[in-house]
């Protein structure tokens, strides 16, 4: 059995788990055995050399669409679109776990939740009076008009959970067409970059005609110096820059704003929830923190010349790890001066902080099990299985929650063989 890396348990017991670097290698395999360049197989899939790159290096999977049009080229038989699928699915296995009486819970299995995750948001697909799809509204159970923000976050869930559930073509058009030269708005006043960073990453994990260089100038251009004062906006535009191209001179850039952004905290240098003049009493911040991990270690995995970078995510892991303050939700205010002017732009942020711990845990180079499960527990709470996706305190359903809950869920697979990836107490049914 193959490890997920060195110093973990294997993903699964019983056979090795298919990653995208495998999916990666084999197009690789596949492009040179036909004798084609990046360039001509990207030209003939209808995609970027980007895109194409981003697939045999593993940063991405192609979509279904994308998939089944590679196989189909290389004739490859369904074995390549296979290999993709199997990599894009959650491992099928998920132990029982026992409850305080010695009684053993039968949950369904991760494959199952993500199976359920998959079809419910198709179902609250909006769509036009000719049954045109608009996208997904941010809370998914108000009447609200779709916004290009929650449909970016819709669009690289179903990515994550196995896009067979319907067509995401028309709906990458849409965001096409509603780019403007500052990228994409999803937000009344101003520009907010986590936006266009949200855009950008869902463009490139369905497969794009916008390129690489294109898609960091829609990032730069996003940004404003008010921005350098929030982690939150740094960590989350990082993020995708680093995926578009790791040694780029916005992500060198983006890396020194966010690690700038720390404070001192009892000698450890941590995020807060923000970094700017007049600050009373700043508290260092576990959701900004763990997000800024997760991002740190995506640039770590890409280049190892930044020993600043591993020395700043290995000091903060261990004070998340040590950490004993709940791992539940916060709401962030983010205030700044509108374009013109004329007075102030005001939103409200939640951060699903568990998911972020969980993403920062399972990405450490020694896998803190018994504080993972800690917050894995906490991201279950938040599990409506009536529903079949997250929620808020409130009730609220918000479709960023349950991308950040799938994409912990998954990261945690990939780092341990058996965490309680299962929501408790629920039916051992398939949805």
């Amino acid at each position: 059995m193959k490890p997920t890396s060195a110093g973990r348990r294997p993903v699964s017991p019983d056979a090795e788990t298919v990653t995208a670097s495998g999916v990666g290698r084999e197009l690789r395999r596949l492009r040179k055995a036909a004798g084609e360049t990046q360039a001509e197989t990207a030209r003939i899939i209808g995609v970027t050399r980007a895109n194409l790159t981003q697939w045999e290096t593993g940063k991405y999977l192609p979509s279904t669409h994308n998939a089944r049009q590679l196989d189909d080229h290389f004739r490859a038989a369904n074995a390549l679109f296979t290999l993709v699928e199997t990599a894009r699915s959650p491992q099928e296995h998920t132990p029982p776990a026992v409850g305080d009486a010695g009684v053993v819970d039968t949950s369904r299995s991760l494959l199952q939740v993500f199976h359920t995750v998959g079809a419910k948001l198709a179902e609250r697909l909006i769509r036009d009076e000719h049954g045109k799809p608009l996208g997904w509204r941010q809370n998914l159970q108000k009447k609200t008009p779709p916004t290009v923000l929650s449909t970016a976050y819709g669009i690289s869930t179903m990515q994550l959970v196995g896009d067979t559930y319907l067509d995401l073509h028309p709906l990458v058009e849409n965001l096409h067409s509603r780019r403007s030269e500052f990228g994409w708005r999803g937000r009344p006043e101003g520009r907010w970059p986590e936006t266009t960073a949200a855009v950008v990453d869902a463009l490139f994990r369905v497969g794009t005609t916008l390129s690489a260089d294109d898609g960091l100038r829609l990032l730069e251009h996003s940004l404003d110096p008010f921005s350098n004062t929030r982690p939150y906006l740094l960590a989350t535009t990082l993020q995708t820059a680093v995926r578009l191209r790791p040694d780029a001179p916005l992500t060198d850039r983006l890396i020194d704003d966010l690690l700038a952004t720390r404070l001192e905290f009892d000698g450890l240098r941590l995020w807060p929830e923000k970094n700017e003049a007049g600050l009373v009493a700043p508290e260092p911040s576990v959701a900004h923190t763990a997000r800024a991990i997760v991002v740190l270690r995506d640039v770590l995995r890409n280049r190892d010349d930044r020993n600043d970078v591993r020395e700043a995510a290995d000091e903060a892991t261990q004070w998340l790890v040590d950490h004993t303050h709940p791992d539940d939700g916060v709401a962030e205010d983010l205030e700044k001066p509108r374009p013109d002017g004329d007075g102030t732009a005001r939103i409200i942020i939640r951060h699903f902080t568990s998911a972020w711990v969980v993403q920062a845990l399972a990405t450490a180079p020694l896998l803190p099990l018994p504080r993972l499960n800690r917050a894995l527990g906490t991201l279950w709470e938040r599990y409506d299985a009536d529903q079949g996706l997250w929620a808020w305190g409130s009730g609220d359903l918000p479709i960023w929650q349950t991308l950040d809950a799938v994409t912990a869920l998954r990261s945690a697979a990939l780092a341990v063989a058996a965490p309680p990836l299962s929501p408790p107490g629920t039916s051992g049914t398939t949805p």
